[in-house]
């Protein structure tokens, strides 16, 4: 009687690690760019809210403010100067541009704990109402801009 040996060689068991290991240098770049875009969402969300009540504290009163608690919005952890959420904390600074008053908001991403990929690191999204309406990030780089997008 002929014995047969089963089960994998060497080789094969190689080949299939140096397989996972192909997919998951992949996988896991996608992975966090999902996630922190995912975390930009939770920004842009705070932008909006902001932009809106501040428009309408200006329809009330004329101009806008700096004081986020006197604005009809709430959030835990608000104080006049600052909104802090899980991942971002928020700032307005008025200011009178040439179209009349306006406001610079920024919105900067806490690095507590490595919460934040190597990749993108520490980075603030600006917003300047209403002479450029737009989010842009304030150090703009390849990486970063990919988030907004």
């Amino acid at each position: 009687m002929k014995k047969t040996k089963k089960g994998f060689t060497l080789i094969e068991l190689l080949v299939v690690v140096l397989i996972i290991g192909i997919l998951a240098s992949i996988a896991i770049p996608q992975y966090f760019k999902v996630v922190e875009k995912a975390r930009v969402a939770e920004a842009m969300s705070l932008i909006s809210a902001v932009k809106s009540s501040q428009e309408r504290f200006l329809a009330n009163g004329g101009a806008y403010t700096s004081d986020f608690t006197a604005l009809d919005i709430t959030y835990p952890n608000m104080t006049a100067g600052q909104i802090s959420t899980k991942f971002f904390s928020a700032t307005v600074v008025n200011g009178t541009c040439a179209s009349g008053p306006c406001y610079l908001m920024t919105v900067t991403r806490h690095t507590n704990n490595a919460s934040v990929a190597v990749r993108y690191g520490n980075y603030a999204i600006n917003v300047n109402v209403p002479d450029r309406p737009t989010v842009q990030m304030a150090n703009p780089s390849a990486t970063t801009n990919e988030l907004i997008q």
